[in-house]
Parts: structure tokens; sequence; C-alpha cells
């Protein structure tokens, strides 16, 4: 397997689910999903893993690259790319600082002195193991990573890289190891070649020949014990048995399935399509059990989104472009019902994958090289491991993940769970200019402020801080308001109706709409400047802001007004005061625009009404095991 096929994004070779072998590799997926699943079985039942290994999964960041470039025998070190034709090798601590600067992305300046800080402890600390060929591996710590922590009264020594903790004991050997590192790192991919650009990758690492420096704190993703720790009672192993047998004899339901995914355009359009369709029931904590349902869904799914396609051409639905599309839908639909049977068929192995590989995997968690714990509130509390890799004597790897709930930490990682606001960088408020227009522009201004507040008052929890930042990042992420874009923020629309240079909002006011657009125009940046301090980490006083922008707007709202004058002064507000200034904002927003996506955030503030400084736990997923089709 060449470097640049497992890091790309081709998906029959970049590292995927199991039970997706069967989405991306066609029937010989399929059935090599089937044989890691017998494999398995076989080592949850005996603790023995001849056929194949089993590593740990570890929740690193950032994935590192290191060894020696053939071209020059120098040692480098990198982040990604490193295989590429004319790739920028950091081989002195000078690359570092010139390879990765600080940049500008949408206006906003990306930070990266940590990342050149740790790729500096990197390349000083790598460069002495004597790396032959080149490694891959996650990083876990640099030494101003470790911290000290204390899990039931016991105190741990801690680092955490990505979204785990992972903790020891502080009387431990491994501690002791660890805090004479400068350095952490778990290598789990080698490479080998006479280039980098020809170089193969292999799962099997072997780090026997490295040198022992007590500064470098590494190992292998190995699992190399399983006595005692993975075991499959004798009636679970027959039930796993089973339930292989009926995934086999939905893969023979499925009849030409497979070739039609892998040969037609039509088919490949569909894995896309599908995989969407997956990640898309993660984000949301559940995956759909009945196949049927999943059929007729996703057909409705799909129609859905080529109508959206269609009301954004220019020329609508009887244009050129626009007949197209329908044409191209209408032989969708004939090729999608005629495989209705072995679509289901495909579906239903799919599930069933999912549940054995969801079974085994809960044998699986009980392995652990270091204790990973998660924050909650205040506290640590002992969570699994981010998953496993198998791999198998040709080389062939799978992720064995709990798919609910680590792919979901990931689509949402170090925020607020989404998952009570459904698409919230799309407008629910407003889907069509009508629907803007039936306010006068004063009124926009008022709804304007009313959602500044909000997400000001946002801000000021801790809990809900990451969605107001992120919610004020999107609204500005087009630099501009001058287009009206059905999947801006609700908040985005309503500016683009008031300052945008392309709006043709008919208001329901002209005459005094009109002026009162025209006197707006100069203000725009304004706007523009409160979104951008509520991106930021902290908040300066925003009373006299607010103040202006209170005049620039002719709020004329009361209720308004009072939420500025207390929310100016939130810090110092006593806990009654703060809950009052919460129901003001809801019961506004759900009066004026009930549809509105921030109205689910602030119900749910309201309901929890004890709101803190302090980071509060965070309501957790349903671990919703797919138990396989009927």
């Amino acid at each position: 397997m060449k470097a640049n096929d497992i890091l790309t994004e081709n998906t029959n070779l970049h590292l995927t689910h199991l039970e997706d072998l069967a989405l991306f590799q066609g029937k010989s997926g399929a059935i090599k999903a089937i044989n890691f699943l017998k494999n398995l079985s076989q080592l949850a039942k005996s603790s023995s893993a001849k056929k194949f290994n089993v590593t740990i999964k570890w929740d690193g960041s950032p994935a590192l690259f290191c060894g020696i470039d053939p071209s020059d025998n120098k040692f480098f070190v990198g982040t990604k790319a490193v295989f590429n034709k004319g790739a920028k090798l950091n081989k002195s601590l000078d690359d570092i600082n010139n390879n990765h600067p600080d940049t500008i992305q949408k206006g906003e300046n990306q930070d990266k002195s940590g990342l050149r800080k740790k790729l500096s402890v990197a390349f000083t600390e790598l460069s002495k193991l004597g790396i032959q060929g080149v490694l891959q591996g996650d990083l876990l710590f640099t030494r101003s990573d470790l911290k000290s922590i204390s899990y039931k009264g016991e105190p741990y020594i801690a680092f955490k890289p990505n979204t785990l903790t992972y903790a020891v004991p502080s009387n431990s050997n491994i501690a002791k190891e660890l805090q004479q590192a400068e350095l952490g790192i778990v290598f789990h991919t080698s490479y080998s070649g006479n280039s980098l650009e020809e170089m193969s990758a292999s799962f099997n690492v072997d780090l026997s020949k490295l040198n022992k420096v007590s500064s470098v704190w590494y190992d292998d993703a190995y699992i190399k014990d399983f006595t005692g720790i993975v075991n499959l009672t004798t009636g679970e192993y027959q039930a796993v048995q089973k339930a292989i047998q009926d995934a086999e004899s939905y893969i023979g339901k499925s009849g030409n399935i497979f070739d039609w995914l892998e040969s037609t355009e039509l088919g490949k359009n569909f894995k896309q399509k599908v995989h969407a369709n997956h990640n898309n029931m993660v984000r949301a904590g559940t995956i759909t059990q009945d196949p049927s349902a999943f059929f007729n869904n996703f057909a409705k799914d799909y129609e859905g989104r080529i109508e959206k396609e269609i009301s954004n051409l220019k020329t609508g639905r009887d244009g050129p472009a626009g007949q197209r599309k329908l044409l191209a839908l209408e032989q969708w639909n004939k090729t999608y019902f005629a495989n209705k049977s072995n679509i289901e068929a495909w579906y239903s192995a799919w599930l069933k994958l999912t549940s054995i590989k969801n079974t085994l995997y809960q044998k699986l968690k009980n392995i652990k090289a270091i204790d990973a714990f998660e924050l909650q509130g205040d506290e640590y509390v002992v969570s699994d491991q981010e998953g496993f890799v198998a791999v198998d004597h040709v080389g062939n790897a799978v992720k064995i993940i709990d798919r609910l709930d680590f792919s979901k930490k990931n689509f949402a990682k170090e925020s607020v769970q989404y998952s009570f606001i459904n698409d919230i960088t799309e407008s629910r408020a407003f889907r069509s200019r009508q629907e803007l227009g039936k306010f006068s522009a004063p009124d926009i201004g008022n709804l304007v402020y009313g959602y500044i507040l909000s997400l000001i008052l946002m801000h000021n929890e801790y809990k809900y801080q990451r969605m107001a930042q992120d919610y004020s990042s999107r609204t500005l992420s087009y630099n501009n308001f001058d287009f009206f874009r059905s999947n801006g923020t609700d908040l985005y629309l309503l500016l683009h109706s008031i300052f945008g240079k392309g709006s043709i909002i008919q208001f329901s006011n002209d005459s005094s709409s009109d002026k009162y657009v025209e006197r707006l125009q100069s203000n725009v940046l304004s706007i523009k400047s409160l979104l951008n301090l509520i991106k930021q980490d902290s908040l300066p006083n925003l009373g006299s802001i607010l103040m202006r922008m209170e005049r620039e707007l002719k709020i004329s709202d009361s209720v308004l007004k009072k939420s500025r004058r207390m929310i100016s002064d939130y810090s110092r507000l006593k806990q009654k005061e703060r809950y009052t200034l919460l129901i003001n904002l809801e019961q506004y927003i759900r009066k004026n625009v009930p549809k509105s996506e921030l109205y689910s955030v602030l119900q749910r503030m309201n309901k929890e009404r004890q709101l803190t400084n302090r980071v509060t736990a965070q309501p957790s997923l349903p671990k919703n095991i797919a138990v396989g089709a009927k």
C-alpha cells in the first residue's frame, strides 16, 4: 500500500469503519468485514490473536511523521503531506518557523505558535531515536502539557492531547517516566522505500531497534495480552456466530447491488450520499433500524437535495440546467426504486455488521494501556478508549469504535452538544425573501439587536460560550451580507435584508423601510466588529458599544432596551436577575421569530434554570447500539 494512498481520502484505502467496507469496497468489502468479525469473535472467545493484530486507537494530536528522507539522508518531522512531491519537510528548527507561519483565514489570524513549539520539541527529541525509514504516530504530550489531577482523592499525572484525558497514578513507575520525558508519542504506522513519494505503508511497526532515551516516552499501539480481559461466554459466542450467518444471508440477498455501487455513476453517487446520511445519523445520536424506513427516508432526502440545488439556479426549474437536473433525478428514481429489495437487503447487512461489531467492541473496551478520563463538570470520570484498529495478515485494517460516542465527539469536539439544534448553520426562520418581507426594516433592526443580545448572554455562560462563538463565526463567514443565502444563519439573513447591497427584500412598509435602510448602510462595520468580539474567548465591557448600536438601529422595543442595560452589567447580576434576563430574551424571540434557531438554545437554558460561570456536566448521547435488522 502506497503511503499517499493510506493518507488520502480515497475511501477504498483509507482506514474506515468495519461496517462501511460493505459500502465502499463492494461485495469483496462485505466479505472482508465478515472475515474480520469471525477473527474478532474468535479472539474474544479464546484471548488469542494469531490471525491478526489489534491496536489501540489513541486519541492523540497532531499526527506526526518522522524519519529519514532517502534523498539526502536527513532527519525530518512533519504533520501531513510529507509524501507529496516537493513537500516542505522540517529538517531544521528554521524550517519549522518558515513552513508553519501564522495564517489568515476568512479575515481571522490563525496562531500557529503552539504547533511550532510542539514540532520543535519533536524535531529535537525524536532525532535521538535513530529511526530508519519513516514512522507515523500520534503526539500525546510535550512536557508543558503534563499536569496533576485528582481522581477519587488520589493524585494522578495527566495529559489531554485531544478529546480524552489520559492519566496514571502519580506514584507509579510510568508516571516517573512521563515526568522525565520532553515528549510522548505512540507510533502506529511505518513507511519504507527509496523515495518519500514511492514509500509503502505498513501497520507492522517494530520499535525494538530504536534508541532508548529518557527524554522521549514512546510505544507502539499493539495490544500485547488479551488474557482474562476479553472473553465471550459460550452463549455470547454462539449468538455472534448466528448474527454473522444472518449478515452473510443479507449479503447474498443483495443481488447485483454491489456491482451497481461500483460500476455506475448513480451507484457511486449513492455511496457518497449514504455515507453523509450515516454521519448525520451519528450526529443525531441514533441509527435507523428499519431498512424500509431507511430506503424511503433516503429517497426523500435525496430528492430534497436536488430540489434545493434547482431552487438555487438562476434560470430555475424551466431553464436548461434545471431540466437536466430534473431528468437526472427521474433516472435516479427509476434505478433506485427498481433496486428497492436489493438496497434494503444491503442496509440490513450493514445494520447486522454494525451490531456484531458493537457487541465485540463492548468486550474489547476493557483493554486499556493507560486509563482514559473525561472531564464532566469539575470532576473526572472514567472513559472508554477511543477505539481499536484490527489489522489482518495481509495488511488490511479497519476501525473498531463506538461510532455513536467517539465519532459524535469528533463532529462536535470541545463544544456544547448541538443535537438539540437542527442544522444551526442553516436558517430555520426565513426560508424565502417573502418571509423576511413580512417585517418592516425597523422591525428587522429590532430582531438583529435581539439576536445580538441573545448571543452575548450565551457567551457569558461557559457551557454555551462556544456555541455563541461558532454562530457568530458562521454569520460572518461570507465576509459580507450582500446575497440571500438559504444556508446562512437567521442573523445573516436578517443582516442581509437591511445591509446587503444585493438585497431585493420588499418590506411591509416600503417608504419608512427605505429611509431606514438607506441610513443604516454606513453602520455595517459596527455590526461586524461586535460579532468579531463575540467570536473571542473573553468579552470586553460592551455597554457603550451596545448603546451606540441601539442608537444606530433605532431600537424602540422596551424589552430589548431593558435587556441591554442588564447584560451590560452581567457579571454583577444576581442569579434571579440573570434568569429574568434570560426569560425576557426567550419570550421576545418566541413572540417575534418562533422558528428561530436560537429559540431552542434559550429554551434549554431556561429549563436548566441555574446559570453559572463554571463548567457544568454536558448532556450525554444515548449509547444506541444498533441491534441489526429484524
